[in-house]
């Protein structure tokens, strides 16, 4: 991140950035490599619980109840299922009606054009 960003990244808020700074950030990111060597034994590829509490989240739609235009999807939600793909549906699912949401003025400023 510092390669891309530059030195005192740390201290810059997102709003502030500059966009050869997000340019470079966002490359950074495409280009990172991750080698992969194999999977964990049978019951290790296991989530974790914990994270947004479900009581905080408008479910249908995936925003925050306190931060509005605040998204949440995925495993940073406090759920978890057995082994078997539950968790990539709820990945999914949830990304979904997250992206749906975040469309919506998109769709509604075309609409009244």
């Amino acid at each position: 991140v510092e390669e891309a960003l530059g030195e005192g990244w740390e201290e810059v808020r997102w709003a502030e950035m500059s966009d050869e700074r997000v340019r470079r950030l966002a490359e950074g990111v495409c280009a990172f490599e991750v080698e992969v060597d194999g999977k964990g034994a049978f019951k290790e590829e296991f989530v974790t619980a914990g994270g947004i509490a479900l009581d905080t989240v408008n479910m249908k739609r995936m925003e925050s109840k306190f931060v509005p235009g605040l998204f949440f999807a995925g495993e940073i939600l406090n759920y978890d299922g057995v082994t078997g793909g539950f968790n990539f549906q709820g990945a999914w699912t949830t990304g979904y009606l997250a992206g749906q949401a975040m469309g919506e003025p998109m769709v509604a400023s075309e609409s009244s054009t």
